[in-house]
């Protein structure tokens, strides 16, 4: 399952995805699409986290975690589309 803990996690997460995406030739376009789009989301999450291991306040670490949710929500919608697609074929 496609999951980030931290912005350390991307770099395998986004090896996943890359094959994942080799399974379906037709959507290499779309998956490569999806990771640009996650990027500027990791670095965000990345500096919050630089900004949490600075002032290590409960506020920094929320906003952490929302931002670990808001993206680990676009993965598990990715799985699902790319279920549908294997499951169309």
């Amino acid at each position: 399952m496609l999951e980030i803990k931290s912005s350390l996690d991307w770099a395998g997460v986004e090896t996943e995805i890359k094959n994942l995406g080799s399974t379906l030739p037709m959507f290499k376009g779309d998956i490569k699409k999806l990771c640009d789009s996650i990027r500027p989301e990791i670095s965000k999450l990345s500096g919050l986290e630089v900004e949490h291991r600075r002032i290590r306040s409960t506020a920094t670490h929320r906003y952490c975690q929302q931002q670990v949710q808001k993206i680990n929500e676009t993965l598990k919608l990715f799985q699902k589309f790319h279920l549908m697609a294997l499951l169309s074929q």
